[in-house]
């Protein structure tokens, strides 16, 4: 400061502020400030040293001094919300919101561009410039940008995961296997439940084939069963990953078992 590179000892003054507050540390603040022209700030803070300093300290008389002077050259700027307050809007002069108490009211500013920023919800942000010299005045009145008008956005279908179709298809494979060996079993039961009936009448076994058709029929029974559960699961979890993947516009292909006393089917629609 004393070589007066104010510039440089601005924010090393700051900084000693932020570290250690004293009066006279914002008191050197607002000589760089004043300096550099920048009046609202140097004024701020020489009203800031006024009220950190002591009632008994000499220094008062010489700061005091400086807001005098300065007020005379301060800039003011009066900002005014034309439309939009009760919407929502928001009122910014550079980086600091101006709330509704503050709007309309000349407040100091640095001499040089301020912006004035308006923001609304579904408006466009809408931006002023004005430039103040020292001890000039200023008054202007923002409202928010036009209405932003939203175009909804034609849904696109999720794209379908290529392991689903993967799976679906082993899970359909094993379906189908599960359902063959159901049906074969069941046409060997149906057999074995003749060779029973001859073999053993009454529920009682006159010889060994008899003995060999009811353990084979215990058998068959258990290989029918799983077979059908084995088919049901893995056709029904393999046609709904195939059907319930991420849909383009194109047709979705559609299979599904059909089975009946005499026999068993599949049926498969869709389109190339």
């Amino acid at each position: 400061m004393e070589a007066q590179r104010y510039d440089e000892a601005l924010p090393r003054f700051v900084e000693s502020q932020r570290l250690e507050p004293a009066a006279g540390t914002l008191m050197n603040i607002a000589t760089c400030e004043e300096k550099t022209g920048r009046l609202a700030s140097a004024w701020q803070h020489w009203q800031e040293a006024i009220d950190a300093l002591p009632s008994t300290d000499d220094r008062l008389v010489f700061a005091r001094g400086r807001v005098k002077a300065l007020e005379q050259k301060l800039p003011r700027l009066a900002v005014s919300l034309a439309a939009g307050r009760d919407q929502g809007a928001r009122v910014f002069r550079d980086a600091v919101e101006l709330g509704p108490a503050s709007q309309g009211v000349p407040l100091p500013v640095d001499a040089g561009t301020h912006t004035i920023t308006v923001q609304m919800p579904g408006h466009r942000t809408e931006k002023t410039t004005v430039r103040l010299g020292e001890a000039e005045q200023k008054q202007i009145e923002v409202r928010p940008g036009a209405a932003v008008t939203t175009v909804p956005l034609e849904r696109e279908e999720p794209a379908e995961a290529p392991w689903r179709r993967t799976v679906g298809w082993t899970l359909t494979g094993v379906g189908l296997a599960g359902v063959g060996v159901a049906a074969v079993s069941g046409l060997m039961l149906i057999e074995n439940k003749s060779t029973v009936e001859a073999n053993c009448p009454n529920k009682a076994c006159v010889n060994e084939e008899g003995l060999d058709a009811v353990a084979a029929g215990k058998t068959l029974t258990a290989v029918n069963t799983a077979g059908w559960i084995a088919g049901g699961v893995g056709l029904g979890a393999g046609i709904y990953l195939l059907l319930s993947g991420g849909r383009t516009r194109a047709s979705v292909p559609q299979v599904a078992p059909s089975v009946g006393r005499d026999g068993f089917a599949f049926w498969y629609r869709g389109s190339f």
